[in-house]
């Protein structure tokens, strides 16, 4: 098998509890591959069955029996702050729910084998200054301040994402909106907790898959979405009502996105993992499309992909071009700016300034993403 074929190939086996068989790998390879994805935990899992990894030298046995540790060491330390933390908004009063990863995390066969950056959770935005007096108070450092969302980071590697809602208000007649509103009605309270709650079974598997969109469709998403979207529904930990899904997903425009997601994952993630190979010869158009995607953009994705979608945008419904790319560009609408540069956004008067402030320092300050654009935009003329 190729190092990709026996990344998935492993990844299948270690989510699946199935025992993996390769009697030799190219373990360089396959360690970029796994890093690229966050995944190198789960890969040890089920490499460390094979003849490969006991005839590998020492070095390299220890470079993938360190990753696994690390991670699970990593799982350990985070439960335990994330617990300190949710028992500090209980005694509180301030009502908060465990988000994504710190959910998921614990869905996995195997303790530690879920690579993460950060626990995000969802609290009561009236509370704000006592969460934030609470985690500065323990050594966490306040290292942005979204409209929805505030990291805390605090050596050695925590990171926690404190939502106060889960979509930005860019719009009030958006259905997101609506759904978390609705979902905040949904919540359900925490066995022997007053203040901790959980999302239903549905709107849990909902947000997962508006989350896992929007990476997608921006810079991408890596091969660990598709892993968590077979734990999820394998778990035995949900009980899901996909005519309610879809429903949603439909309203939220991603009902398909969410079908083909749910469909590739259920033939990667066959009964039988020595199938994988084949799987991957018999994937056609869309299916063989999102798994390219996927596996091309890695964990946090890739710039370029926004760059590709932006200059296939570009032409309003007429062919694409470089000049109608890069003028948008370089004259973006106010709307760009609202978060990420809220003054702007908000003084219409200050904005021809602002370009022409950004045309000047642009250049300068971030020369290496203008020549990754430029690459990008380059390419897609050439496959358009």
């Amino acid at each position: 098998m190729t190092p990709i074929e026996n990344f998935i190939y492993l990844s299948v086996c270690a989510a699946s509890r199935a025992r993996a068989r390769l009697d030799e790998v190219d373990f360089d390879a396959l360690w970029d591959i796994a890093a690229n994805h966050n995944m190198t935990a789960l890969v040890a899992k089920a490499l460390s069955d094979t003849k490969a990894y006991e005839n590998a030298p020492h070095e390299e046995k220890e470079r993938w029996r360190n990753a696994l540790d690390n991670s699970v060491k990593k799982n350990m330390l985070f439960n335990s702050e994330r617990k300190r933390i949710s028992d500090f908004m209980e005694q509180n009063g301030i009502w908060h729910i465990p988000l994504k990863g710190a959910v998921i995390n614990g869905l996995y066969p195997h303790f530690g084998t879920r690579e993460f950056a950060d626990n995000d959770i969802l609290y009561d935005g009236g509370f704000r200054d006592t969460v934030d007096g609470y985690l500065v108070s323990r050594g966490y450092e306040h290292q942005d301040d979204e409209y929805v969302a505030e990291a805390y980071i605090k050596p050695p590697f925590f990171n926690f994402e404190m939502h106060t809602a889960l979509f930005r208000p860019d719009n009030e007649d958006d259905y997101c909106l609506t759904f978390y509103r609705e979902m905040l009605n949904r919540k359900l309270p925490e066995k022997g907790r007053q203040f901790t709650f959980r999302m239903t079974d549905d709107d849990f598997y909902i947000y997962f898959i508006v989350h896992a969109h929007k990476h997608y469709d921006n810079k991408g998403t890596g091969f660990r979405t598709l892993v968590d979207e077979y734990v999820i529904l394998n778990s035995g930990r949900f009980n899901i009502s996909f005519p309610r899904v879809e429903s949603e997903l439909d309203k939220l425009g991603i009902r398909e996105f969410e079908r083909r997601l749910r469909d590739l994952c259920a033939k990667l993630f066959d009964d039988n993992p020595e199938n994988v190979p084949k799987t991957l010869e018999k994937l056609e158009g869309a299916e063989r499309q999102m798994l390219g995607f996927i596996l091309s953009s890695g964990t946090f994705g890739k710039m370029s992909n926004i760059y590709i979608k932006e200059f296939a945008e570009s032409g309003n419904g007429d062919p694409p071009s470089k000049g109608k790319y890069f003028l948008k560009r370089i004259f973006p609408p106010p709307s760009r700016f609202r978060y990420s540069n809220p003054f702007v956004y908000k003084h219409k008067a200050v904005y021809p300034f602002f370009l022409v402030y950004r045309m000047a320092v642009k250049p300068i300050k971030h020369r290496k993403y203008i020549r990754q654009e430029l690459s990008a935009i380059k390419k897609a003329e050439r496959e358009q």
